[in-house]
């Protein structure tokens, strides 16, 4: 296992931020990585993927994390569409294996930055209007928890809109997932795909480091506002004037800032009464 002592934070997140690791581990297969939990059950405090929808601290020292990088990078083809694929791969090597065997259908995950732990965490896709989520191909999830290794059906993962049973389960790991896909053509893999990056080319803004969308529930006509007058920092944190519930680290951007951003849209929703979710997460 691959321990790194004094590590930056910053270089593991899409955002570009973040304070020093005391010790960082990187577990390299399933085994290491039961037996490292198993022995020290702080290190699920700080737990680092793909480094999407992260804001940290870039003040503080934080004594152990743990990334999920390197565990479980495993892709098995179990035959008619069914797949197993570690918590470890890219979704970009994911969609193209599975689209290599002639099967796909989560295209429209291409161009998100994160890994397939983080993306069944979060249960990632495409807005309420489409209704496109990972969880759409999920048939089971394998987890490590207590000590053991467990199967958990998709019904079990009480899966929603930018929610999953993990995000309420701090001692849960993802270790990877059975999917069953339907069979596409070349064609039309290459097509979601070239769609996805097209759409993201239009209406994303990718002028500066970010997380993606900042909040999963929102208000429009708030978020409206925020994105018209871009509240924020010259040279540091600010929302995006391209793309509304957006939020860009523009060099010398900070937590403080950061967070006070979050705090600020926040207090507009609860000024008019109107529901507001952070997807961020935040280690303070």
């Amino acid at each position: 296992m691959k321990v790194l002592e004094n590590e930056s934070l910053k270089k593991y997140t899409t955002f570009r931020m973040g304070g020093n690791a005391k010790k960082m581990y990187f577990p390299e297969n399933i085994e290491e990585l039961t037996s490292l939990v198993n022995n020290n059950s702080n290190i699920l405090k700080y737990i680092i993927g793909g480094g999407s929808n992260l804001i940290i601290n870039d003040k503080k020292d934080f004594e152990e994390v743990l990334c999920l990088r390197e565990f479980n990078t495993a892709i098995e083809n179990k035959g008619e569409g069914h797949f197993y694929i570690g918590a470890s791969v890219r979704l970009q090597k994911a969609i193209k294996t599975v689209n290599s065997a002639g099967y796909g259908g989560m295209e429209f995950l291409f161009s998100v930055p994160g890994l397939i732990g983080g993306a069944l965490y979060m249960n990632a896709g495409t807005g309420r209007k489409t209704h496109k989520y990972i969880s759409d191909f999920v048939v089971s999830v394998d987890v490590l928890k207590d000590g053991k290794i467990c199967n958990i059906s998709k019904d079990e993962c009480k899966y929603d809109y930018r929610k999953s049973i993990f995000q309420d389960d701090t001692g849960c790991v993802i270790l990877g997932a059975e999917f069953l896909f339907p069979e596409i053509t070349a064609e039309q893999a290459k097509k979601g795909i070239d769609d996805r990056i097209a759409l993201c080319k239009k209406t994303q803004d990718m002028t500066y480091p970010n997380f993606g969308t900042v909040f999963c529930v929102s208000n429009t006509k708030i978020m409206d506002v925020v994105r018209k007058f871009h509240f924020g920092y010259k040279n540091g944190c600010t929302y995006s004037p391209k793309r509304k519930n957006w939020m860009l680290n523009r060099e010398n951007g900070t937590f403080d800032q950061a967070i006070k951003l979050l705090n600020k849209v926040k207090k507009m929703h609860k000024f008019f009464k109107k529901e507001c979710k952070c997807e961020v997460r935040i280690w303070e």
